[in-house]
């Protein structure tokens, strides 16, 4: 979304395969671009208004949502790309959202996405490829989790022979990363067990942001800690900075546990909230580890920074 022109002069300079084109204004933009660079392939995202059942935050195809054209609008947007000089029309893309654990919400918005197709053709709009987005979901907290080979059995059961394109996102990723964190104190109340932890919102942002769940397990189990349900929670000034909350475990400071499945969303949306620098990465492969990206520093945060003189 929100494509800038040099953006699109760029796309179209290294030969992009196709613009995903998700609104009026923005199928102008780039045919405008294009009449000076050149013509410019394009596939348009409906947004079908489908429910994917997840969270409000990674939900994209209800007509509340911000992404994509309205499916009952984009026949006349499909028909002025398909009468202009510089746009090439090339496929018809749908996402309804992330993090989905069964397979009917796909299954609904295709039912629409092929109904839509039908209709390009009888206006002589023939689509050359389908983007069905992607979205499967992994097990966070003990979910539904989708037969990947039912889930691709039951789109060919309905697509012809045309070209599918699809991202799988975390389905791949995600339980293959996991996040690090020491415990510095423990903190108990009349009401409450905290665990205070190293990491952060800004290091794991998905439990703050989403109130997500992610399985917590000590790196060494520990029986002579305190047994309690703990909150792991964070050093930022902030009641969001949580990690988990309510977890059966028994910690001493000084252990370190591990928060699973945090290989999607994890360090991509990590920041350096309250001077906070980012953790290394390290890749396991086989007994062998090695760091991948080192951990910044704070003179890291102020190196790009000038003072006024």
């Amino acid at each position: 979304m929100a494509k800038t022109v040099i953006e699109i002069e760029r796309a179209l300079e290294v030969g992009v395969r196709c613009f995903n084109v998700e609104s009026a204004s923005e199928l102008k933009r780039i045919e405008t671009v294009a009449k000076s660079v050149n013509k410019s392939p394009i596939s348009i995202r409906v947004n079908p208004n489908v429910d994917a059942k997840t969270h409000p935050y990674i939900s994209t195809g209800l007509k509340e949502n911000k992404f994509g054209v309205d499916i009952d609008e984009a026949i006349d947007l499909y028909q002025k790309a398909h009468q202009s000089q510089h746009l090439s029309v090339q496929g018809l893309d749908c996402h309804i959202g992330s993090q989905i654990t069964i397979v009917a919400p796909f299954l609904d918005a295709l039912d629409k996405v092929l109904t839509l197709v039908e209709q390009l053709n009888d206006h002589g709009i023939h689509i050359h490829h389908l983007d069905l987005g992607g979205g499967v979901g992994i097990d966070y907290e003990g979910e539904q989790t989708i037969n990947i080979q039912a889930y691709i059995d039951a789109i060919l059961s309905k697509v012809g022979p045309t070209e599918i394109i699809l991202e799988p996102g975390r389905a791949i990723v995600g339980n293959a990363g996991i996040f690090i964190t020491k415990v510095e104190f423990l903190k108990q109340n009349s009401d409450h067990a905290f665990a205070i932890v190293d990491g952060a919102m800004n290091d794991l942002l998905r439990p703050s942001f989403y109130n997500a769940f992610h399985n917590v397990l000590p790196v060494n189990k520990n029986a002579t800690g305190t047994q309690a349900q703990w909150d792991l929670v964070g050093p930022i000034c902030e009641t969001g900075d949580f990690l988990a909350k309510n977890r059966d475990l028994s910690l001493r400071e000084g252990d370190y546990l591990a928060l699973m499945s945090a290989g999607a969303y994890g360090f991509t949306m990590s920041s350096n909230y309250n001077t906070r620098p980012r953790v290394a990465e390290v890749m396991v492969s086989g007994h062998h580890h090695q760091c991948v990206r080192e951990r910044e520093t704070v003179q890291d945060l102020f190196a790009k920074e000038h003072v006024i003189k």
